[in-house]
C-alpha cells in the first residue's frame, strides 16, 4: 500500500509527523480526501475534524482549526492554529468558554471583539464536536 509523509504543524509545535494511507480533512468547501500520489494542491482548512489512516490500518482523528494544506504526490503538509487529540480536550473547560464567548458577542461591543468572541466560539464549538465524535466512535 503507498503511504505518503503527513505533517500536521501549528505554530507551538509539530503535532504530528508520520507515514499515511489516507487524510481526510475540512477544507473550506467540504472534507478532502488524500492518498499517496494525489495531484499537487494547495487550500484553505476549516474548522473540523482531520481523521488520518496509517500503514497499519489504524485511524486517528484529531480537531483542527483555520489554516492551510499542502499536498504533494510524496507529503501532505497541514499547517493550522492549533490541533489537539480529541481525547486531551476538557469538554467542560471548552462549554464554559463557549457559554463565555457567546456571552461576549451579546455585548454587541466593537467589531474586533465580536469577531474575536466568534472565533472563541466556533474554536470550542469545534472541539466538543471532535470529543462527542470520538466518544461515539471508541476505535478511532
Amino acid at each position: 500500500m503507498n503511504t505518503f509523509l503527513l505533517e500536521i504543524l501549528t505554530p507551538e509545535s509539530p503535532f504530528f509527523k508520520g507515514e499515511c494511507v489516507s487524510v481526510v480533512l475540512p477544507a473550506t468547501d467540504g472534507m478532502l480526501g488524500i492518498m499517496a500520489g494525489h495531484s499537487p494542491l494547495t487550500a484553505a482548512v476549516d474548522n473540523g475534524r482531520i481523521t488520518f489512516t496509517g500503514p497499519e490500518g489504524n485511524v486517528r482523528i484529531c480537531a483542527v482549526s483555520r489554516g492551510m494544506v499542502s499536498v504533494s504526490a510524496r507529503r501532505v503538509r497541514v499547517l493550522c492554529e492549533s490541533a489537539v487529540y480529541p481525547e486531551d480536550i476538557d469538554e467542560e473547560a471548552e462549554r464554559l468558554r463557549m457559554q463565555e464567548a457567546e456571552i461576549e458577542m451579546r455585548k454587541r461591543k466593537s467589531y474586533e471583539d465580536y469577531t474575536v468572541s466568534q472565533l472563541a466560539f466556533a474554536k470550542s464549538f469545534n472541539l466538543l464536536k471532535v470529543k462527542q465524535y470520538s466518544d461515539r466512535n471508541p476505535n478511532m
